[in-house]
């Protein structure tokens, strides 16, 4: 398998004037080769910690982390119905909002660094070697 990803990232302007109150970071997934493009898990009604939000309130998501090769298996994609589903999904873009320019220049170097490891380990996962051949009768 040729597990491959390309990610593209997007931030505010540095030289805004007046300069911006927050800095925004976006990333999304472009292309995706043996793998899914979803690979940012959200979190559906994070509001109040184990309450679900009220029916009549737009659904807030938040962001809770990049998806490990169990998670993309686990973790479905699309808004959950969070009367009969976990409130947990899988998107292929975020943007995330910053106080200062420097966390939103840390932040992206650990998304990046996060995603190349997801990467090699679904690399890793493709090459399965035998360890052993059984029959049962």
């Amino acid at each position: 398998m040729a597990v491959s990803i390309k990610v593209q990232y997007s931030r505010s302007p540095i030289d805004s004037v007046p300069p911006p109150q927050s800095y925004d970071l976006n990333v999304k997934v472009l292309t995706a080769t043996d793998m899914p493009k979803e690979i940012f898990i959200l979190q559906r009604g994070l509001t109040v910690p184990n309450t679900p939000p009220a029916p009549n309130l737009p659904a807030e998501d938040t962001f809770i982390c990049l998806a490990d090769p169990v998670d993309l298996e686990e973790i479905p994609t699309g808004a959950p119905n969070l009367a009969r589903e976990m409130p947990y999904f899988r998107v292929s873009e975020i943007t995330l909002r910053f106080r200062a320019m420097e966390t939103l220049d840390e932040t992206l170097e650990l998304l990046d660094d996060d995603i190349g490891q997801l990467v090699d380990a679904l690399k890793i996962a493709a090459n399965l070697a035998v360890i052993s051949e059984r029959t049962h009768d």
